[in-house]
């Protein structure tokens, strides 16, 4: 996607080259923020009275952030990201000035509601979809995008085909915001599913995938693959998946959980051929508690004219007509903002992020493997090729080592998961991955593996207090 492009709509100008926000009341009052310089007004809606907000300072890639703890290193940023200080920049006014809802006609819901406009516009801009003011719809969290993406698919199918139970094809690998959720909904009987299986380095098998959907033909109602996995950061095939899907049936809804590559790699909704895709706020440096889910309008246009104008979005929250009548609940416009700006600094700078992290990332493990302690047992997971995995992360075994065990003994001087954070153990992950276990790695390789993640703001400093915390605490379990 391209940052030189312009949005104006009535007294609201976006330009993603100069990141500024003017919101004009009809009152005629302004305000005006530029990252990196004071505010001088708030008085958009609230008057000459309010005071300055303070000055934020722009960050940058490799600086290291006031917020992280000075004496533990912060190499877990797959599980969640700091709020950058842009996004915080950004989102201040509406913590503090503007309250008004949304949905409102006065003067106080303006400012709102165009702030939800541009951010709809900033997550088009990042994701290449076409018609963003349609097709992004914000929601809470990556669980509900995914779980909604599913369940949309399943209820045009069931609108369509009203004899036939619809089936998904999902990979093993999955994150549990799919995997359990259809395992719930199977059990409820409103769906089956298939796990295509992965290879040793844990992409997913082709071959396997065809067999499934030539099994299962007419029944297959959504096809949903993430871009990348959370815990070994290995890319799969989507645009692979998604071909194929098309090909058998074009009636297909295809899917891909996007919250884990999302800045990392390449993404676009027509590059990869999908229908509908989830980005999660706080996986890119905005808030927790927000989330995007892209549905191609073109895709459901068609499946609604199928089944006689039925409305794809019937379940999960009934109410208002937010969000164009597809999720119900006032919006959440302070993190809807910082989404939208985290979304404009993923895009913008997305080439030399990617080149950061890569170097982190390697530069971490040359130095683990370089280790004269226990670089003989350190092990790379997942692909040797280099772009087949997220150039941030780095799931690495040290065999004859317990990874859960040695992540409590640092957890003060290191922060870093032996599985995926969201579903791991209070023991640190010392349970094996069922990621890890799809990939059939050996056990001894799998008890001692950790995920280091890098992040933007990760420096060298850091990657060798890493090392040396890791291998003092991994020599120290091996002699004993």
């Amino acid at each position: 996607s391209s940052s030189s492009s312009s949005f104006i709509c009535s007294s609201f100008s976006f330009r993603p080259s100069r990141p500024t926000l003017a919101f004009t009341s009809q009152r005629g009052r302004l305000l005006e923020r530029t990252i990196g310089t004071t505010i001088t007004s708030r008085r958009a809606v609230m008057g000459p009275s309010s005071s300055a907000v303070p000055r934020a300072s722009k960050s940058s890639l490799g600086t290291p952030l006031s917020q992280m703890l000075p004496e533990c290193v912060y190499l877990d940023y797959n599980a969640t990201t700091p709020i950058f200080p842009e996004v915080a920049e950004e989102m201040m006014p509406f913590l503090e000035t503007h309250f008004g809802n949304p949905s409102s006609i006065h003067a106080y819901a303006k400012p709102c509601s165009e702030a939800i406009r541009l951010s709809r516009e900033r997550v088009k801009l990042a994701i290449g979809a076409k018609s963003g003011q349609k097709e992004v719809l914000f929601t809470s969290c990556g669980t509900e995008s995914d779980n909604r993406a599913i369940d949309v698919a399943c209820d045009v199918f069931v609108n369509c085909s009203s004899n036939s139970c619809p089936h998904v094809i999902t990979t093993e690998v999955e994150h549990p915001a799919v995997l359990v959720y259809l395992e719930s909904e199977q059990k409820a009987k409103r769906l089956t599913y298939s796990l295509v299986p992965v290879d040793d380095e844990g992409v997913a098998k082709i071959n396997e995938y065809k067999k499934q959907l030539e099994e299962f033909n007419e029944r297959v109602c959504c096809v949903s693959i993430m871009q990348a996995n959370n815990e070994t950061g290995v890319i799969q095939p989507v645009r692979a998946f998604a071909d194929l899907a098309k090909e058998m049936n074009p009636k297909i809804m295809v899917h891909t959980d996007a919250a884990q590559s999302f800045g990392k790699v390449r993404l676009n909704a027509d590059d990869l051929n999908v229908d509908a895709i989830t980005i999660v706020g706080h996986k890119i440096g905005a808030p927790k508690g927000i989330a995007a889910l892209y549905m191609r309008e073109s895709f459901l246009a068609e499946r609604m004219k199928e089944n006689g104008g039925a409305d794809p979005y019937r379940s999960f929250l009934k109410g208002g007509g937010q969000e164009g009548g597809k999720r119900a609940g006032t919006e959440n416009v302070l993190h809807i903002v910082g989404l939208g700006k985290a979304c404009e600094i993923a895009d913008e700078e997305f080439d030399a992020f990617v080149a950061h992290t890569k170097r982190m990332r390697d530069l971490l493990y040359d130095k683990l493997k370089a280790s004269t302690k226990i670089g003989d047992r350190v092990y790379s997971n997942g692909p040797k090729d280099d772009a087949k995995r997220l150039p941030n992360t780095l799931s690495v075994a040290i065999k004859g080592v317990n990874a859960g065990a040695l992540l409590v003994e640092l957890k003060d001087q290191l922060a870093a998961s032996a599985g995926a954070a969201c579903h791991s153990n209070d023991d640190g992950g010392g349970a094996i991955s069922s990621v890890l276990l799809a990939m059939r790695l050996e056990e001894s390789l799998a008890r001692g593996t950790l995920r280091l993640s890098v992040g933007r703001h990760t420096t060298e400093e850091e990657v060798s207090r890493a090392v040396e915390a890791i291998e003092s605490a991994a020599s120290r379990q091996i002699r004993s």
